[in-house]
């Protein structure tokens, strides 16, 4: 069961990563060659373990609170 969970979860991430990348490789008002842009976008998945679960359940707890108000 954990290993499903772990599997998706890599998967959704590969696939955010994947989508961060072509729009920051498209985008034309920043260079291609800036190092600072590609060490942000190398490091910030790193993170994902962490701010993926708790933004969820942010989001979880507020459509409650609407709910029950």
């Amino acid at each position: 069961m954990s290993e499903n969970i772990v599997t998706c979860y890599l998967s959704i991430a590969l696939m955010v990563f994947i989508y961060w990348f072509m729009m920051f490789y498209l985008d034309r008002s920043t260079s291609n060659f800036d190092l600072l842009s590609w060490m942000v976008l190398l490091i910030a998945p790193l993170f994902w373990p962490i701010v993926l679960p708790i933004s969820s359940w942010e989001l979880s707890r507020n459509s409650l609170k609407n709910i029950l108000l």
